[in-house]
């Protein structure tokens, strides 16, 4: 050891001690002085030096109080960065014989660390900070066993969670519901579980109402986690669009010529306008193919058709049949002079990769409308409606069905001019607002993300993947919770995305499950704060 090195030591050794005896606010319970303030303090930065006795204690993230006794001044911040060293047993100064043995009874351990400042607290009332605390202001650790409020008046908002290590009450601010949220986490972090809380705290402190499209129905769909109403809609049951019913048919039969796959949407089209006339003229042997096509061509009123399928649908009327189903698309394909090749390639294929049973068992049976749900949230007959996606087995028709409620929803608010006061959540957000390959709903979730503020319309995204989540989407989310994430491309995502990360990187892989980041608007401290989120039904 160096007489430069040894000198500090001693000097640091015996004088901490008389820091860490010489305090104002220790007497407070729930406090502990822990170091003092080192040169280089910076207004939004300040370099510590932690007392020897407090080396094992002090850990990052914690809530940490500076007070500046020379200028009468007290900030509010986050340790950061802490880094443990010892002076004598640095790995440049040992001896090339060593004893590892023996190396310990030498040691002249210190530690240092950073506290990322939120802002000096004044009148009970946290203020944005310019001043720069002094060198040799006293920092104290906040413990669970003290009270904030004795100091700062903290906002209830929404309560998801607690401080993790000071135990302080967090809440997210109810106005950025608005500008819409993220939570973002590996699988088993505890997603579901912070997405249920804000619902919950959504619906009991706020005028929203709240739909939930539940992706894999194991975490909101079970009416009986709910203490209040709620409306589960089964996602098998939805009537689909003919758009919808023409993009699975022709998935399904995997044709992706788009001249083909317009073949499919028209034979869909005529074979709803045969049963809708049929229907309406009482008597189905007028109804016929050509008399059916006739009537496309004249301008048949497609919103009146798709009304009246509608309207059948929901009394179980309308009925989809496999064989007549190739009847109007033989008719549909000769009608456009195709091969004669292409006709029966086109049956075949109906016959092996789509059947009966897609006609008879998974277009039959939807007689849930997606206007009648969405009139029933807007009207605040129902609060809480949850969409369960997990009985649609075609994935394409899952992000049409997101898609139908978004839209509708849009369209009225848009139509109103008022707020909607909608909360929609989108669990395994990277399905439906992806970059490439989520159309129509990314269309619809991107708008709604861009424009929604203006008409009380936010979102809720819930996802594994950052990157997988459309930038046009993430540029416009302003609040995130975030735990530990899928991979290294997921958390530099996340670096330039959100402010002040810098330090997270060593602590963000270490989060045990429910413990998340809050970042961005809805956090009221301003700075990312470590939260583990509270226990729900």
């Amino acid at each position: 050891m160096t007489f430069h090195h040894l000198f500090h030591w001693i000097y640091w050794s015996s004088w901490c001690p008389l820091l860490v005896s010489q305090n104002t606010l220790g007497h407070l319970r729930g406090l502990r002085l822990v170091g003092v303030v080192t040169s280089e303090s910076r207004a939004s930065r300040v370099p510590v030096r932690v007392s020897r006795d407090s080396i094992d204690f002090v850990r990052d993230e914690m809530l940490a109080l500076i007070e500046d006794v020379e200028e009468n001044k007290l900030y509010l911040g986050v340790v950061k960065g802490s880094v443990k060293r010892d002076i004598a047993i640095d790995g440049s100064s040992l001896p090339t014989n060593f004893d590892p043995e023996r190396s310990l009874s030498y040691t002249a351990p210190l530690m240092t660390c950073y506290v990322e400042v939120i802002g000096e607290v004044v009148d009970g009332s946290l203020e944005l900070n310019f001043s720069i605390p002094r060198p040799g202001s006293r920092v104290y650790i906040v413990t669970v066993d003290f009270d904030v409020a004795m100091l700062l008046r903290v906002p209830e908002g929404l309560h998801v969670g607690f401080h993790k290590f000071s135990g302080m009450r967090v809440g997210l601010d109810p106005g950025s519901l608005d500008y819409h949220v993220a939570v973002l986490g590996a699988t088993g972090t505890g997603k579901s579980r912070l997405v249920k809380a804000l619902v919950e705290e959504a619906l009991a402190k706020t005028d929203y109402k709240v739909i939930v499209f539940d992706h894999t129905g194991l975490d909101y769909s079970d009416p009986s986690r709910w203490g209040g109403s709620v409306n589960v809609v089964d996602g098998s049951r939805i009537a689909l669009t003919p758009d919808v019913i023409a993009e699975v048919l022709a998935d399904r039969m995997g044709l992706a010529n788009e001249q083909q796959r317009d073949y499919i949407f028209l034979a869909v089209t005529l074979y709803i306008a045969r049963g809708i006339l049929a229907g309406s003229m009482g008597k189905s042997s007028l109804a016929s193919l050509e008399y059916a096509f006739k009537r496309l061509l004249e301008n048949l009123d497609l919103e009146s058709v798709i009304e009246g399928y509608f309207k059948l649908s929901k009394s179980g009327s309308f009925k989809w049949d496999f064989r007549e189903f190739l009847e109007v698309l033989d008719y549909c394909l000769t009608l456009m002079n195709t091969w004669s090749s292409t006709r029966v390639k086109f049956k075949i294929l109906s016959h092996v990769r789509v059947g009966r049973r897609f006609f008879e068992n998974y277009l039959n049976g939807r007689s849930a409308i997606v206007g009648d749900v969405v009139e029933d949230i807007l009207s605040g007959k129902s609060r809480l409606t949850i969409v369960d996606l997990s009985r649609e087995v075609e994935y394409e028709a899952k992000k049409f069905i997101v898609y139908q409620f978004l839209k509708e929803v849009w369209d009225r608010v848009l139509e109103s001019r008022g707020r909607a006061g909608i909360l929609a959540v989108i669990d395994e957000a990277h399905n439906y607002a992806c970059a490439r390959g989520c159309e129509p709903s990314s269309g619809i979730i991107a708008r709604i993300a861009r424009e929604g503020r203006k008409w009380g319309f936010g979102l809720v995204l819930a996802s594994q993947r950052v990157i997988d989540l459309a930038p046009e989407v993430r540029g416009n989310i302003n609040t995130v919770l975030f735990s530990r994430v899928q991979s290294a491309s997921d958390y530099d995502e996340l670096k330039r995305w959100i402010e002040g990360l810098q330090f997270i990187e060593q602590t963000l892989p270490l989060l045990a499950r429910r413990e998340f980041y809050l970042a961005g608007l809805g956090n009221p401290f301003r700075k990312p704060l470590l939260v583990r989120v509270r226990d729900v039904s």
